[in-house]
């Protein structure tokens, strides 16, 4: 159940929007059924529409960074994925999906010594709407699939700083090896971060029928809701695999926003159903970090930590 790696999209930093590049579908392997919470709780899924025939990696045509249309709106959407070192040093695919915990600490302790304001994802849709009422150096951190390291490792070093997140799950691993139970989805619901919706199966949208891929996004906002009591308007494509049908989709099933893989900082209010993030992983030199996300250079005691 691992995840295949994209090609590296980390150009975008600056008010200037990044170049195009492509966001292939790439298809995982088997997805977990129903799900069965520690707590009780069972989460049951009604029959999910056939899967369409997997493709191969570059089959698909490949979505390009949208042309911009209208004022610009600058903030760093960062994400995710792992908050670990990596368990297999022969796994480059986990290593770049990995953010060692000291890293992560790191980062957080950067932006908080360098005054940036931890926004939440709502509130840079607003912004983007509205193109104003930002803060300065506003900064969005996401968090894909749902791990259960964001709960276990990365919530206590947010709460440290009182900085907020998205976090995107996918239902039907709820409570899977290495996946946050859903009354940890919960509990992370409750502590005032963002739970966001990431497919059932995590399959690669652009390569699905048209009724399996309404169904993925559709059941996974309706488990959330159930489960959390209150609506999901944040969405997450796999793989940054998505196509016109999944944008209008996103939008007719109540999402303010879907993400997606493409790369960029700067966002207009045409963008919201594929707005651009920064992917960070793979224990980027903090100097890096520094550049995506638009601060100065780290100082040498923050280089030291």
């Amino acid at each position: 159940m691992l995840l295949l790696l994209l090609p590296a999209v980390l150009a975008g930093a600056g008010l200037r929007p990044a170049a195009p590049v492509a966001a292939l579908a790439i298809v995982p392997g088997d997805a977990s059924d129903d799900v069965d919470d520690p707590d009780g709780l069972i989460v049951a899924h009604p029959a999910k529409p056939a899967l369409a025939q997997q493709p191969v990696l570059g089959e698909l045509t490949p979505q390009l960074s949208p042309v911009p249309s209208g004022p610009l709106t600058y903030v760093p959407i960062l994400y995710y994925h792992y908050i670990r070192v990596n368990p297999n040093p022969g796994d480059r695919v986990g290593f770049e999906l990995s953010t060692p915990p000291a890293v992560f600490r790191a980062q957080m302790q950067y932006l908080a010594d360098q005054g940036f304001h931890v926004i939440s994802l709502h509130q840079a849709v607003v912004a983007v709407k509205s193109h104003g009422g930002l803060p300065s150096r506003p900064v969005v951190l996401t968090f894909d699939d749902g791990y259960a390291d964001f709960f276990t490792v990365a919530v206590p070093i947010l709460h440290s700083h009182g900085f907020t997140a998205t976090d995107f799950v996918v239902t039907g691993r709820m409570g899977g090896s290495g996946f946050m139970t859903p009354g940890q989805v919960l509990a992370a619901d409750g502590q005032g971060f963002t739970i966001g919706a990431h497919t059932v199966d995590h399959v690669a949208l652009a390569a699905q029928t048209p009724a399996r891929a309404a169904w993925e996004m559709k059941q996974s906002k309706l488990t959330l809701e159930a489960l959390l009591g209150h609506p999901v308007i944040d969405f997450a494509y796999p793989y940054g695999s998505f196509n016109q049908y999944d944008m209008a989709q996103a939008k007719s099933l109540g999402f303010e926003t879907a993400v997606s893989t493409l790369s960029g900082t700067a966002h207009y209010v045409g963008q919201l159903m594929e707005l651009s993030r920064v992917r960070i992983g793979g224990g980027l030199p903090l100097t890096y970090f520094a550049s995506v996300v638009g601060g100065p250079r780290p100082t040498p005691a923050e280089l030291r930590a």
